[in-house]
């Protein structure tokens, strides 16, 4: 266990709500269409964060990425412009950008707190990157950052002087801690969300932790996630081939169920491209949260 001594471990309560009652995010109308989104990510993967700005039609600059492996870095130059690529997340020095980023997003390595890894948590060098996604934080002050991880980071337990307790709410204080270090505050929420409920047929529940920066907008401690909607859509919508009969998704086919479209240019194999969808964001949630939290009124005028 690698965490911060400083680390307290109280419970940060930020069980945020759905936004049953209000307006449905899929019926939102951005409020500023004419301000530009300076963005920045790290773990970039194949860009999800940047195609959902690309399918809502959100002016934006994409100002930095971040992703270790070549394969992601291949796939990611050949669909979209970034002034600054970065190799190691390590290495990414943020500071250039202080002030300079409207919205942050992480991805940030899951194999640490999956079911389907070793559980390592903190003590896999993997998951010490979570601290990474901290650092990278206070450098540039993003106006919003957005967390995203499997769902079992919320139920992974750490040893702690000989007891078992939920990595979770460590991470949550240690993330707190940096930022008040560095004269930050942001306004924290965080829910699990299945991709189904966004408009994919497909049962992809990751959680998204959200940080609005307390001088950015007036009321984003009143935020709330967007509200499921009816499935529109099933499988065989995203299938090349409809012939009866069982088989396997072809890489060209997963890729459209992360909600990437069409025109995502394959420079990989497909071995890879199979493997870049599976390590992605779902770029429809990614939509749903843009659209409810009105990501243009972060944006600077042109």
């Amino acid at each position: 266990m690698k965490a911060k001594e400083s680390t307290k471990l109280a419970v940060i309560d930020s069980n945020t709500g759905i936004d049953w009652y209000d307006q449905s995010w899929n019926e939102r109308v951005f409020s500023h269409p004419e301000r530009t989104i300076r963005v920045g990510t790290a773990f970039s993967g194949i860009g999800a964060p940047e195609m959902a700005l690309d399918l809502l039609g959100v002016k934006h600059e994409i100002v930095f990425a971040c992703d270790i492996n070549k394969a992601a870095k291949k796939s990611y130059l050949a669909n979209y412009n970034v002034r600054d690529w970065w190799d190691d997340v390590k290495e990414l020095d943020a500071t250039r950008y202080t002030g300079m980023i409207d919205l942050f997003v992480a991805g940030v390595c899951c194999q640490p707190w999956s079911l389907s890894g070793k559980l390592k948590g903190l003590d896999d060098e993997r998951g010490q990157l979570f601290y990474q996604f901290v650092r990278v934080i206070c450098e540039c002050a993003p106006k919003v950052w957005i967390f995203e991880n499997v769902d079992n980071i919320l139920h992974h337990r750490s040893e702690i002087d000989g007891k078992e307790v939920l990595t979770w709410p460590i991470l949550l204080n240690d993330m707190e801690t940096s930022f008040t270090e560095a004269g930050l505050h942001y306004h924290i929420h965080y829910r699990v969300l299945d991709a189904a409920d966004y408009g994919v047929p497909q049962h992809r529940e990751r959680v998204f932790c959200i940080g609005f920066l307390d001088e950015s907008v007036d009321d984003k401690g009143d935020f709330l996630f967007p509200a499921p909607v009816k499935l529109e859509k099933s499988l065989y919508d995203y299938l090349d081939d409809l012939t009866p009969g069982r088989r396997y998704l072809t890489a060209r086919e997963r890729i459209s169920l992360m909600g990437f479209p069409g025109t995502f240019k394959q420079v990989v194999s497909d071995a890879q491209f199979s493997k870049q969808a599976g390590n992605s964001i779902v770029v429809d949630v990614m939509m749903a949260l843009y659209k409810q939290m009105d990501i243009t009124r972060y944006g600077v005028e042109a």
